[in-house]
């Protein structure tokens, strides 16, 4: 049997140019420390599209091979893996990876690689942000998600009530979408958040963040409350990358301001957080994800 697998991945060679369709050198045999998968299906996350644009802090460098996670199968198993790394040499739009075996957490045959595929990667920014970058939340605490409509604002609500919220409220452009998304106890468009007085009496602990720019400098600004708020930075959805910050509101709430993404936490710490919320999200009905053959990349 001499017939060749010729294999393919999605490259960026020139940053302008984007992502082309080519075929590859065969992969080497994993190390002892690694595993090969065919992948079944990879993400097209924003940071994925940022990382292929040569936008992004964690990759620099070209050749880049798109993709940083993915649901995979180990040929002489059958055994399905959910994958993520991170590692700027590393991409999952490719029809085989070698990936260390570290990187790698075993799924049920039962999960949709598409739709799981689709939705880590959003369910990991609102763990990662309330695990590790929020401190001493009280019970039932509260959370308002900026972008909730997001298909990370969407799993932020179920994250958020897995790991403990009360209550979370959701904000987005427009009210009437705001108010599609299940699992929410309160919503708003992002000019009918309330202000001052108002927002303290919606007793908000945890502000979650996929939008930034305006919006996040209005609900800051409205902050007047005596009871700690913590602010997390996730995502710019509105583009805008700079906010004005008064010092007197800094000095006169008692506001903690993080961000979260790789960098704000090590992939150590997401190694280990990783196992908990796919064991949760292997159970949860998840919104389907849109399919696209990657020869079609271009």
């Amino acid at each position: 049997n001499n017939c060749l697998i010729i294999m393919h991945a999605a490259q960026v060679q020139s940053w302008p140019e984007g992502p082309r369709y080519i075929s590859v050198p065969n992969l080497p045999k994993p190390t002892d420390e690694q595993i090969q998968l065919r992948v079944l299906a990879a993400g097209l996350h924003q940071i994925v599209k940022s990382r292929a644009a040569g936008h992004h802090y964690s990759a620099k460098s070209l050749p880049h091979t798109p993709g940083i996670d993915f649901v995979g199968r180990e040929e002489s198993t059958g055994q399905l893996y959910y994958g993520l790394s991170f590692d700027e040499n590393f991409g999952s739009f490719a029809d085989y990876v070698n990936i260390d075996k570290e990187n790698v957490i075993p799924l049920p045959s039962t999960i949709d690689p598409v739709a799981f595929a689709a939705n880590v990667n959003p369910a990991v920014s609102s763990w990662m942000a309330i695990t590790q970058r929020t401190t001493n939340l009280p019970e039932n605490y509260t959370v308002l998600i900026l972008g909730v409509t997001s298909a990370s604002g969407r799993l932020a609500v179920s994250v958020s009530k897995t790991l403990g919220a009360g209550k979370v409220i959701g904000a987005a452009r427009s009210a009437e979408s705001a108010k599609q998304i299940e699992g929410l106890d309160q919503s708003f468009a992002f000019d009918e958040i309330p202000q001052g007085i108002e927002f303290g009496k919606l007793g908000v602990d945890v502000i979650l963040d996929y939008v930034y720019g305006d919006v996040t400098q209005k609900v800051l600004a409205s902050i007047k409350t005596k009871k700690p708020v913590q602010y997390v930075h996730i995502g710019t959805l509105s583009q805008k990358q700079n906010i004005d910050l008064a010092g007197p509101l800094l000095r006169s709430t008692n506001l903690t301001i993080r961000g979260a993404g790789p960098g704000s936490w090590s992939g150590e710490t997401l190694r280990k957080e990783l196992p908990g919320l796919i064991t949760k999200l292997a159970t949860w009905k998840l919104p389907e994800g849109l399919r696209a053959e990657l020869k079609d990349i271009e």
